[in-house]
Order: structure tokens, then C-alpha cells, then sequence
């Protein structure tokens, strides 16, 4: 079309080698085909061969998705990073759709999460610890009794004091625990959360942190899916991971004040991958994250929100030594890139350093300590492959390239993480306690600096658990979320002296 080679000569070299393969059907429409020489061959080749500009359209080569919508996407939204620009201002809807129909896809059905598969359904019954009961570990004889029960597919569970703890239902309610009695009514005016009726739904209210200073300030922060009053392309409200902070008074919320909200540009209209797990470290930095949001190829764009941890300060600020702070082409607020959906993250209390898991595909699920400016790789650079057996990435390493702590294969469905620290397991101190969605259980990571030395699981729950927290008292608490009920798990008897 007109102007393209103009501004494409070195930029457009990326795209649809990215994600699609050679070799259309001889069938492939007249219109589509036009379309393609106008705006593609000049970079790929006229028979998707590939050229100096432009890498060959190949389904073994391709590195950011390869199902039709993955197609669209891209051409519509461009790679900016890999100099793909983007043709949704320049073609229309209809053209948009007729090239990713036109370039042969991946067969096999759009890619579930770990997560979105395990809430599908078991055909088989599946064995899980008695709550109350007693399960032996190395270590303990660990005792398990139900804490709260009732809820709503629990999310997150933060302590204010010894007595009083908030807990996140999905669907967007915030409750409170006091003296081990659940209130029976939420927490009034929180924010609306998104919520999609899709059985797969991933949004909704999602984690809680609690201010350092909260005997002072009173500060709660909430993360959640934040919806527009719009739709996308195919029909869906645009939605985008939010963070707020306000206080609760008279059991209402109050004094919300919005800390993280993405430009209207960044939302899209998949219902997974929000992120939304939240960490305050010792020197009052709240840190977040956000999923890719199902457009993976913008994880490692520094100048769009999804697929990133970002760091601010309580207030909302932007810390002074964020490493993008100052640049032109990326948002400030973020700290890392190139991550997938991070759904647990931890401060390590004996060295302040942060750790997070993420879900990774078909395999590769990670345990990543988070460094300054550190690029993650995804979706160029993974242990995991596709949901239909395909080569996501023949890479799982690459320059540059942060590689994880520990990782999992085949997927756990990493979910939430915490460091015990307390007197009720003194053997574990220091150890890393995480979660898996998919086998719905609690695992112990025994650590050496940044290695893993040893895994053990300690409890299989009946509901998938999102996250382990460590209570005041030093008992260990899990969320679940079918059925809705947070456990309390404690030492009944040390088994090694």
C-alpha cells in the first residue's frame, strides 16, 4: 500500500515470520494474496521465502504465537522491538482478518493456561489431604484444620494484625477475618472488578498487601481487573490489571486512591494472564505484576504495561532508580520484562531480594529471583513448548536473558509464593513455600543462595490453592478456591530433632 516501503524498509523484517509459517493453500484468496505482495513480500519475499529484511514465514521458526488470532493481532498491533510496525491505523478490519487467513496457522485449538485447563474439569476423583487431619513431612506432622469456609474462589489473604485478617474473593468481594469468625458481610464500596462469565475467567479482585506502616497510615492496596467502558475487535470488554490503595473504616472502603492505571491504548480484551500478585520490600516500594495479557509478543516492549513487574512508590510515585525512569520509549514504572504471568511474588527477609513464579506454557513454569532491569525472555526464550506439542521457542537460553532459579516441567500451574519465617516450623525457616494449581498442593523449596536444593510436597488440598501466607502466629495458611476456604496448617509434632 502507499508509504509502506517507506516506512518499512528495516522495520516490518519481524512480524509474521514471528508467528506464522510458509506455504500458502493454493486456494488462498486473490484479495489476500494482493494484499500480501503490496504490504509483506517486499520484507519476507513474495513467496514467504524470507529476504535481508525479513526472516522466512515459517510454522517451525515462528516465535510469538501462530493460531489466526495470534495472526491478526500482530498485524494489527505491530512489534515495535523487532521492527514490525502497525497496520491497524492503514488496513481495514476485513483486510486485517483476510491476510491472517490467508497465512497458514498452527492447527490445534488457542492455547489454555495451566490454570484454565485444571478448572475445565478432572474426569478422575482425585486424593487430597483431610481437612482436619494430620499429613506427615519430612520434617513435621503437619496439622491442617479449616480457618474460614464459605467464600468464593479465595484469591489472597493478608494479615492487618494477629487478630484480623482481609481475604479477596475473586468475584470481587473483600471480606474480613476477626478472631477466626468470617464477617458475613463484604467490605462496602471496593472498586468494580471484570469479571468475564467464560468458565476460564482469570479477572476479578486479586491481591492484597498491607502498608509497612498501616498502625499509622492505614493503607491497604488492592490489585484487580480494571474494565473499560468499550470493546475490542471481537466483541469484549477491554480490560487491563489496575492498582489502588484506601483504608477500610465502618467496614467501608474509603480514600481510594488509583496508584497504577494503564493508558486506554494498552487494554485488551482477553479475560487471563492479569498478573496482579503484589510485594512491598523493606524500603516501602510496591511491587506488581501484570500478565502479557494473551499478546505475548508486547512482554519484552518496555513501552507497554502487560507482560512486566513494575515498581513504585506507596504513593504512586516512580522510584528514582527505576531503570527506565527517564527514557523516552518505556513506561517508568517498570522494573522487569519478558515475563508471562507472575502470580507469586515474595521478598526474601534475609537478603531483601525479591523472587517471583510464573506460569509458563506446556512446561516451563519458573521461579525467577527479580533483577533491576533484567529481561525474562518471554516469549523468544522458554522451557515450556505449545499446548498442541509445536516448538514454541528452540531457545531456552539467550544472551542477555535472565534464566530462572528453578523451573518446572512438566507445569505445576505455579501460583503463589511466600519465605516462612516464624516459630512454628523452625526447621523451615528461610525455606520457600509455593503453590501449584494444577496438582492443587503446597510445595517446600529448600535453598542454597539461588539454587534449589530440594523439593518436597507437603499438602495436597481439596480446592486450587492461589497462595500460601504466613501468619503472625507463624502457622501457615492457604486460600483455595473450590470450595472457597482458607486452611491453617501447623506443627502437631517435629519428627527430626
Amino acid at each position: 500500500m502507499p508509504g509502506f516501503r517507506a516506512r518499512t524498509t528495516a522495520r516490518a523484517a519481524a512480524v509474521l515470520a514471528l508467528a506464522v509459517a510458509a506455504g500458502a493453500p493454493a486456494a488462498a484468496q486473490t484479495d489476500a494474496s494482493v494484499l500480501y505482495q503490496r504490504n509483506c513480500a517486499s520484507c519476507h519475499g513474495a513467496d514467504r521465502q524470507g529476504t535481508g529484511l525479513g526472516p522466512p514465514l515459517s510454522a517451525r521458526t515462528y516465535r510469538y504465537g501462530g493460531s489466526r488470532d495470534d495472526l491478526a493481532r500482530i498485524i494489527r498491533n505491530g512489534i515495535a522491538s523487532q521492527g514490525m510496525p502497525a497496520f491497524g491505523g492503514t488496513l481495514a478490519p476485513e483486510e486485517i482478518a483476510a491476510l491472517a487467513e490467508f497465512l497458514p496457522a498452527r492447527q490445534g485449538e488457542p492455547e489454555p493456561d495451566p490454570e484454565e485447563v485444571q478448572a475445565a474439569a478432572e474426569a478422575e476423583p482425585r486424593e487430597f489431604d483431610a481437612v482436619p487431619g494430620v499429613v506427615d513431612t519430612l520434617d513435621y506432622a503437619v496439622r491442617a484444620e479449616l480457618f474460614a469456609d464459605g467464600l468464593e474462589t479465595v484469591w489472597a489473604l493478608a494479615f492487618v494484625d494477629a487478630e484480623t485478617a482481609l481475604v479477596s474473593e475473586r468475584p470481587g468481594r473483600l471480606r474480613i477475618v476477626r478472631n477466626g469468625v468470617l464477617a458475613p458481610q463484604p467490605v462496602s464500596g471496593t472498586p468494580q472488578v471484570y469479571v468475564h462469565d467464560h468458565i476460564w475467567n482469570q479477572g476479578g479482585l486479586l491481591d492484597i498487601a498491607i502498608d509497612p506502616d498501616y498502625q499509622e497510615n492505614g493503607w491497604i492496596y488492592l490489585s484487580y481487573s480494571h474494565r473499560l467502558d468499550e470493546t475490542g475487535p471481537e466483541g469484549d470488554p477491554l480490560a487491563m490489571t489496575r492498582v489502588l490503595r484506601g483504608r477500610i473504616r465502618g467496614n467501608a472502603w474509603v480514600d481510594q486512591e488509583v496508584l497504577f492505571e494503564a493508558d486506554p491504548a494498552a487494554y485488551g480484551e482477553p479475560f487471563w494472564h492479569y498478573g496482579g500478585r503484589m510485594a512491598i520490600d523493606g524500603e516501602g516500594r510496591l511491587h506488581f505484576s501484570v500478565g502479557d495479557r494473551g499478546a505475548r509478543e508486547l512482554a519484552r516492549e518496555p513501552g507497554r504495561p502487560s507482560g512486566k513487574v513494575h515498581r513504585i512508590m506507596t504513593d504512586g510515585s516512580i522510584p528514582p532508580d527505576n531503570p527506565f525512569r527517564g527514557r523516552g520509549d518505556a513506561l517508568a514504572s517498570i522494573y522487569t520484562l519478558g515475563h508471562r504471568n507472575p502470580q507469586g511474588m515474595a521478598i526474601e527477609p534475609s537478603t531483601g531480594r525479591l523472587w517471583a513464579t510464573e506460569h509458563g506454557p506446556r512446561g516451563g513454569d519458573e521461579l525467577n529471583i527479580i533483577e533491576r532491569g533484567g529481561d525474562y525472555g518471554w516469549p523468544v526464550v522458554s522451557h515450556g513448548i505449545n499446548y498442541d506439542g509445536t516448538v514454541l521457542t528452540p531457545d531456552t537460553r539467550a544472551e542477555g536473558v535472565e534464566q530462572p532459579a528453578y523451573y518446572w516441567r512438566p507445569s505445576t500451574g505455579v501460583s503463589g509464593l511466600a519465605f516462612y519465617h516464624g516459630d512454628e516450623f523452625p526447621l523451615w525457616q528461610g525455606k520457600l513455600l509455593v503453590t501449584g494449581l494444577s496438582p492443587r498442593d503446597l510445595r517446600l523449596l529448600t535453598l542454597d543462595d539461588d539454587r534449589v536444593q530440594h523439593e518436597e510436597i507437603i499438602f495436597k488440598a481439596e480446592g486450587r490453592p492461589y497462595e500460601p501466607v504466613v501468619g503472625p502466629d507463624g502457622a501457615i495458611y492457604l486460600v483455595t478456591d473450590d470450595p472457597g476456604q482458607i486452611l491453617r496448617l501447623t506443627a502437631q509434632e517435629e519428627r527430626r530433632q
